[in-house]
């Protein structure tokens, strides 16, 4: 396990000033690292330090940067990472981020000693940066992919410190300070790519880091303000990695190591909050189960009633209390506030109750539904536990939610509704199965009368026409059931409490829209005997067993004879070599004269089976007995289920053809740059434009629907052409897949939280002190939906 504390390292407490030059009179910052302890009795070895570009709307992407690293850390090494956030000094006129020019003030910072390593916070580690920071410079001062590339960088920071130093970082521009560096020969030197691998650079099991680096596909979007944001080619990789850290309850500072700003927030958090509260307080604690209170936090002392102050949170041995209650959060480093909230719960038997107002903007807790989506991830550790958040926002008004698991004891009745498509039907089987609820399969001309037993809490719906009757459905009913729709609804997507999304739909990514990579899925092998069956049956075909997955047409992908007989001549030729055999399977929607060209051009050993032919269903038994597989593109549900194996899936692109409505509509898009934007320079996509932006709008209000995109899913799912060979696995493992299917599943569960609605307006004047009347209407008004 991985040893951490927080110590200055080689730096004094106070601002240092820079001896001679024309910086000897600017004081340059201490920062203090997040220390990564080597374990005891490991070889001595220089420490990898690293300096971290990052600003407080970037919490999400700076936990997973720190636990990224914490995966592939050499534990006999030590690490120090000093995070740059908010440094004094710098004219931040025309940055494109919040830390833009803090990496040239590394080698001031750094002592001008010794080596750096520079990251901007919108990037993840896949291998050990030490082996980064160790490799020869060559004599070079500064290592990166360009010259004017900077995201990631190894510094000499005693030879940088000649043109890079704090004050040139505080007034000079980017572009200068670059030209600079490189203007002297032999300065620069060239990064192995490996180390920065931007956006669509990205290369399964080569790449050592992913930078996040389109700013509108960042997956954890950080300003929705500024952004429509859409579904990025590898977010699952960070997606992945942030449901990991949620799970183990990670956190960059902890009890055991607070920032270094925890304990002077301590001493200045004074006891202002009235003694009425304390009344109101208890009685919510007793409405959450719980009969004996204690608060933490900045109120006034209470006769009878336990206080702490948040120091004591601190301590291992507190002993657990039936209820406890916290105010004054948010006056507190919001790095400190989520282990904070971990320890109420763990401290409380029943019930958590939290008084706070919203903190700075753009912050983790700069906005009520920020509260409750930070006090949602911490509470999903604690599923039996009670907990309320009374919220100020900046405009006075007081939200209040209520969890309650009591509450969930009876399952919710669920209705799923049948479209016509077998892949939407199977799609839709799958999640209500997983979800573990009892459901109702309802086709759509039946289910407009109102049953009765009444009508159901939960409404699962896949594509437009479903979803249009699950939203009339929602409107008979008096707005009780919660509509779900997978896929894209074809209409606006506020009217649904989620949208259950894939990269192909190309849906604009809305506070209730949750992104996946692939088609939720799940691969049922046969029982042993099934298996056993099967694996007798085709024994007598020489091994390795290529399995070839056969869909069809799918506007504006056509799979006619010609296309049929290439496919069948391509497999032949992928598997000759390997003196193996193709294992077909065909779909409903492969076409007779097709599945006959594609036989005919087969020469090596096959067996096939031809969907609507009779005879026992071979799917599930050949994606269990395949050695590797090869897909027709256009399906992504069976490209997503022979990537759920785990080995080698390669697929079979299939010609476009549109109609000339719909080619004159694609080549609008393009020639606005609202898709299929080309490379910029760098290899990186083109950052979102204002066509861009006014597309998604179309598309959020229900007035436009795109073509579909499905090479996006390929790329999300790392599958390559056949043309490239057979031996290549997806980039997407099956346990990353099983991830975004539990994310599905836990966004469909969360809209049936039971949590009480915005309390009523109270006068922003009256955030600390607000009279009994006031308190007694926002608890009236706390009613669950």
């Amino acid at each position: 396990m991985a040893w951490f504390r927080h110590v200055p390292v080689g730096r004094p407490s106070a601002p240092s000033r820079l001896p001679g030059g024309p910086d000897q009179d600017v004081p340059v910052p201490h920062v203090t690292p997040v220390v990564l302890e080597a374990h005891p009795g490991a070889p001595q070895a220089p420490a990898v330090r690293i300096y971290l570009g990052t600003q407080p709307e970037q919490y999400r992407a700076e936990r997973v940067f720190f636990y990224s690293l914490l995966q592939v850390r050499d534990p006999d090494r030590r690490y120090e990472i000093y995070r740059m956030v908010d440094l004094p000094g710098f004219d931040r006129r025309g940055w494109r981020t919040g830390f833009t020019n803090y990496r040239f003030a590394i080698p001031d910072l750094a002592g001008r000693r010794g080596r750096a390593i520079y990251n901007d916070v919108d990037q993840i580690y896949l291998g050990d940066p030490a082996a980064l920071f160790d490799q020869s410079m060559d004599g070079h001062g500064y290592l990166t992919l360009l010259p004017q590339d900077t995201a990631v960088m190894l510094i000499d920071c005693q030879r940088m410190a000649r043109c890079w130093t704090y004050a040139k970082a505080c007034h000079r521009g980017k572009k200068a300070l670059c030209a600079e560096a490189a203007a002297e020969p032999g300065r620069w030197g060239a990064l192995d790519p490996i180390w920065h691998a931007r956006d669509l650079e990205y290369r399964h099991g080569q790449s050592r880091l992913l930078h996040y680096t389109t700013l509108h596909l960042q997956p954890w979007r950080p300003t929705p303000d500024r952004y429509s944001y859409h579904i990025h080619p590898y977010a699952e990789y960070f997606h992945g990695l942030e449901q990991a850290a949620d799970a183990e309850g990670y956190e960059v500072f902890t009890a055991d190591r607070p920032s270094p700003g925890f304990a002077a927030a301590c001493r200045g958090a004074t006891d202002d909050d009235p003694a009425m509260l304390v009344d109101e307080t208890c009685r919510q604690a007793l409405e959450l189960g719980a009969s004996r209170l204690t608060l933490v936090g900045p109120w006034r002392a209470t006769p009878g009633v336990a206080r702490w102050p948040w120091q004591a949170l601190r301590r291992d041995e507190l002993p657990r209390q039936d209820a406890v209650a916290a105010t004054g959060l948010e006056r507190l480093p919001t790095e400190d506030i989520p282990w904070l909230l971990d320890r109420l719960f763990r401290l409380a038997r029943h019930g958590v109750l939290i008084r706070v107002s919203s903190g700075a903007e753009g912050s983790p807790v700069g906005s009520p539904e920020a509260w409750r989506a930070l006090l949602r991830r911490v509470a999903r550790r604690y599923p039996e536990h009670c907990w309320q958040l009374d919220c100020l926002d900046r405009a006075g008004r007081l939200h209040r939610y209520r969890a309650d698991p009591a509450r969930r004891i009876t399952p919710p009745r669920v209705w799923a509704l049948q479209g016509v498509h077998p892949g939407d039907n199977a799609q839709l089987r799958e999640v209500t199965t997983a979800l573990g609820w009892p459901h109702e399969t309802k086709r759509l001309r039946s289910c407009l009368h109102k049953p009765a037993d009444g009508w159901p809490d939960l409404l699962l719906s896949v594509g437009w026409l479903p979803s249009l009757v699950a939203r009339a459905i929602r409107w008979r009913a008096g707005r009780r059931p919660r509509l779900v729709v997978l896929g894209r609804p074809f209409a606006p997507l506020s009217r649904f409490d989620r949208v259950i999304t894939t990269p192909q739909y190309d849906l604009p990514l809305r506070e209730n829209v949750v992104d996946l990579p692939a088609p939720f899925a799940v691969v049922r092998t046969p029982d042993g005997a099934q298996l056993e069956t099967w694996r007798q049956r085709l024994a007598y075909l020489p091994r390795p067993w290529i399995v070839l997955l056969v869909g069809g047409d799918s506007k504006p992908y056509r799979f006619d004879t010609d296309t049929a007989a290439a496919l069948g001549r391509a497999a032949s030729a992928a598997v000759r070599p390997l003196a193996g055999s193709l294992l077909i399977s065909t779909s409903p929607r492969t076409g007779g004269k097709a599945a006959d060209a594609l036989l005919g051009a087969i020469d090596v050993p096959r067996w096939c089976y031809r969907y609507g032919c009779g005879g026992d269903n071979p799917y599930p038994a050949l994606l269990a007995l395949g050695d590797a597989f090869i897909v027709t593109a256009e399906s992504v549900s069976m490209l997503t289920e022979a990537c759920m194996t785990g080995r080698p899936v390669t697929l079979f692109p299939l010609p476009a053809r549109r109609s000339p409505l719909a080619r004159l509509r694609h080549g609008v898009e393009r020639r606005v740059a609202a898709i299929g934007r080309k490379a910029s320079m760098r290899g990186t996509p083109l950052q979102q434009t204002v066509f861009g932006r006014l597309r998604d709008k179309a598309i959020e209000i229900g007035l436009y629907n795109g073509e579909r995109r499905i090479g996006q899913v390929h790329l999300a799912l790392g599958v390559h052409p056949l043309s490239e060979g057979l031996e290549q696995l997806p980039g997407l493992s099956p346990a990353l897949l099983a991830g975004a299917r539990e994310r599905a599943l836990r966004a469909i569960r969360e809209v049936l939280e039971v949590e009480a609605s915005p309390a009523p307006a109270i006068s922003a004047k009256r955030r600390t002190a607000p009279d009994a009347g006031a308190s007694a209407a926002a608890d009236e008004g706390a009613s669950a939906p």
